[in-house]
Parts: C-alpha cells; sequence; structure tokens
C-alpha cells in the first residue's frame, strides 16, 4: 500500500476508514492509475501528495485533469492534459424502471437494446464527474443526442465503450476528444 503514504493524509484517512477492503483497493489502484496516466501524459515533478479534493473530487492545479470510476472488478481513470474530463464505468445490467424514471432516461440517444439505459446512465454520470458540485439528482436535466449532450447552458461531448462484453464505460469533456489512448492494466 504505497500508494497510500504518497497521498495527502486526510485522504489516507478516509480510505483507512472505508470498511470494504474492495473499496479501499479500489480507491487506491484508481489513485495509482492517476499517478501513472499524468506521468505518461508528460506532466514532470507530479505527486500524488499535490492532490486536492474538492467535494470528493480529486484536482491537480498543475493543468491535468482526470476522473476515476470504477464498477465490481474493473477500476478506470482518464487524464486530459487540456480540458475537465469525466469517466463513469457500469456492470452491464438491466436498470430498474424505477431508477431508470426517477433519475435518468428523458432522452434514450436513439437506442433500443437492453444495455442502453446503462450506457445512458454512464454517459449522464460521466458529465457529472466533469465538475464536482453535481448530484446523481440531476441526471434526469442532462439530454444526450448522437454523443453531444447539453447541461446547465454547458455542451458535452461523450464517447462510450464495451470492456470485455461486461462493462460499458462513458469518457464526457466539454471539448471533441481529438486524441484517445485506451490501455488496459492488470493487476
Amino acid at each position: 500500500m504505497s500508494v497510500l503514504r504518497q497521498l495527502p493524509t486526510e485522504k489516507t484517512r478516509q480510505i483507512r476508514r472505508l470498511r470494504n477492503r474492495q473499496a479501499q483497493l479500489q480507491s487506491i489502484i484508481g489513485l495509482a492509475l492517476v499517478k501513472a496516466g499524468i506521468q505518461q501524459s508528460g506532466l514532470r515533478g507530479f505527486h500524488l501528495r499535490k492532490l486536492r479534493f474538492v467535494h470528493q473530487k480529486p484536482y491537480i492545479h498543475q493543468g491535468s485533469h482526470f476522473s476515476i470510476s470504477h464498477s465490481k472488478q474493473c477500476i478506470c481513470c482518464v487524464v486530459s492534459n487540456n480540458q475537465p474530463v469525466g469517466i463513469d464505468i457500469e456492470k452491464i445490467r438491466p436498470l430498474t424502471a424505477s431508477l431508470v424514471k426517477k433519475y435518468c432516461l428523458k432522452n434514450n440517444n436513439g437506442q433500443n437494446n437492453d444495455t442502453a439505459p446503462i450506457t445512458v446512465w454512464t454517459q449522464k454520470e460521466a458529465i457529472l464527474k466533469v465538475h464536482a458540485d453535481n448530484t446523481l439528482n440531476e441526471l434526469k436535466q442532462i439530454d444526450i443526442y448522437n454523443n453531444k449532450a447539453y447541461f446547465k447552458n454547458q455542451s458535452y461531448r461523450v464517447q462510450s465503450f464495451r470492456l470485455a462484453q461486461k462493462y460499458t464505460m462513458s469518457i464526457a469533456t466539454t471539448q471533441p476528444i481529438t486524441k484517445l489512448k485506451i490501455k488496459r492494466v492488470y493487476f
């Protein structure tokens, strides 16, 4: 757990307070992915102690942006050098009708298959993660059509991917994504 020693003290305490061991490991691995992604993006002198957390969202004051998500056994991270980003991943499963009605599916992106609701969920949650001050109750306010989304007078781009036919992952940004590199890391 050498990653814990590299974190700000309050974040280390927060992770240690998590009762679920899997949640602790997911947090640690997610932050390790952040470190690796930022170093690979070319930012020099980055250290996990430089992370700051606002509304549970981690920030770097050096111009890079990132987001972390996890679901079951999958953990993902997105890093950008030039724009805010959000990411969400979910294991593909049906969503209950009450969940869909309460939170999200005002617009289902024109998709009509069993994975559409969970994919739209990841798209909308990724948009919320672009900025830290939003809540799940706002999912229904997000309109998505053809990989473009609108929320609070701001437009977003979303891209969704299937991973190992078991997960759906979405990345949201404020500007078009011009370069995207996806790496699989096995632990």
